[in-house]
């Protein structure tokens, strides 16, 4: 706070390069004495501290500016420059006081009040008589700047040590390369264990895919059609399950787009696909832009119908029965739709399904059908129609607005399931648990 007039001060470009070195040289001992222990060195550090010294460069031409329009901006960067060392140590040391902790909003209006007198020094060594237009806006630019600091929160550590969720990121990223890397080998054991059908005999092939994996309802109405098709159809060997489950990614292959397509491809191979029919099950969350697909963190693609037709062509499987459990399951049926293709959903096109919660065995469209009409209906068509006139009931029942189950069944489709042989199959006599 003593008083220094221009005479006093050289004003050269040695002068605030050697300033300008003093200062980084004060930074970088106070964050080597704050730094952790064996704290790596890191120079991203001296971004923000050229940032933060670039707007104070910047605050130097506008008050100098306000001065005169032939005030020297280095006049006053040469006094700021030699104060802001024991300024900085000063703050720095103080900071860790426990006075000062206790105290943040007060410390902050001393440090300002403080500051902004020697502000008033600092113009007074630069110029001699400043102007109050100078000084004003100097104290203006002080007092904004711990806001302006804070907004834009530059890292000027040049110490650091490794945060511990640093390392778990990591961790997590290794993780989930050697899960994604495990796929096609753990799809390719799943199809391997499908007994393909009896030479001359219509074989039906069942393929789960459980979509959303924050909420077990899906896993377990995935595992349950697994079931009731293989009662029905005899597909109890014929089964492969592609599951998203958040707490558990090791037992079933998960459930993507690439995975399913190369599910279909694999399980073409042992088909006969002019022949055979594919019974596809999906359950998920749904929207009008498709199927959702997400399980934890995973970088996983949506559903679009476009993506699901796409896998199904691919295969160059002919007969087709896909269900899709999902709210807006309606999108999926312009899409799908051929001669040789059945498909049921939970809902049109336009509405939302019911009964997703965590708690529940099945949604409602999944019990309605799976649960309570496919068992004991002599086709497929008269088990979608219970189960449709059930949701309806239970939806009246609970005041919700109709979800409108949709059927579609391509008149080949509607011949080559009624030649399908209907009944449980002699060498698949368990019983069934829904999992918990």
């Amino acid at each position: 706070m003593r008083r220094r007039w221009p005479p006093r001060f050289v004003v050269s470009f040695d002068q605030l390069l050697a300033l300008l070195i003093v200062n980084l040289a004060v930074w970088v001992g106070l964050d080597a004495l704050h730094a952790e222990a064996h704290a790596p060195l890191a120079l991203d550090g001296l971004f923000g501290w050229a940032c933060y010294l670039l707007l104070a460069l910047g605050a130097c031409a506008v008050v100098a500016r306000a001065q005169s329009r032939a005030a020297d901006t280095r006049a006053l960067l040469v006094p700021a420059l030699a104060v802001s060392p024991f300024v900085l140590t000063l703050f720095w040391l103080a900071s860790d006081r426990t006075l000062v902790q206790a105290r943040p909003v007060t410390a902050l209006i001393v440090a300002l009040i403080y500051i902004a007198f020697l502000c008033v020094r600092v113009l007074g060594a630069a110029y001699g008589a400043v102007r109050t237009r100078a000084v004003l806006i100097a104290l203006v630019l002080v007092l904004a700047s711990p806001w302006v600091m804070g907004f834009l929160n530059f890292d000027t550590r040049l110490w650091v040590a490794e945060e511990p969720g640093q390392a778990q990121d990591a961790d997590d990223a290794d993780q989930v390369e050697a899960l994604f890397y495990d796929q096609p080998a753990q799809i390719a054991a799943a199809v391997a264990r499908v007994h393909s059908a009896p030479p001359g005999k219509t074989g039906v092939y069942f393929v789960g895919f459980a979509g959303y994996g924050e909420q077990a309802v899906f896993r377990r109405e995935a595992l349950f059609a697994s079931h009731v098709f293989a009662e029905r159809f005899g597909s109890g060997e014929r089964s492969v399950l592609l599951v998203n489950d958040a707490g558990d990614r090791d037992s079933y292959p998960l459930a993507s787009v690439s995975g399913l397509a190369q599910t279909l491809k694999l399980l073409a191979s042992r088909m006969h696909p002019d022949d055979d029919v594919l019974v596809l099950f999906l359950t998920s969350h749904g929207s009008q832009d498709g199927l959702e697909v997400e399980n934890g963190s995973l970088p996983l693609s949506q559903m679009a119908p476009a993506d699901l037709r796409q896998a199904l062509d691919d295969s160059e499987i002919r007969w087709r029965l896909v269900v899709v459990s999902a709210c807006y399951a309606g999108v999926f049926l312009d899409e799908l739709k051929s001669d040789t293709t059945a498909i049921i959903t939970a809902a049109d096109a336009t509405h939302t399904s019911f009964g997703c919660e965590d708690d529940r065995n099945l949604t409602w469209f999944g019990e309605a059908f799976l649960k309570d009409s496919l068992p004991g209906s002599s086709s497929l068509e008269d088990a979608f129609h219970k189960a449709a006139a059930l949701v309806a009931r239970r939806e009246d029942a609970e005041h919700q607005v109709h979800s409108n189950p949709q059927l579609y069944v391509g008149p080949l489709m509607r011949r080559k399931l009624a030649e399908l042989p209907v009944g449980r199959p002699e060498h698949d006599q368990r019983s069934f648990t829904v999992e918990r």
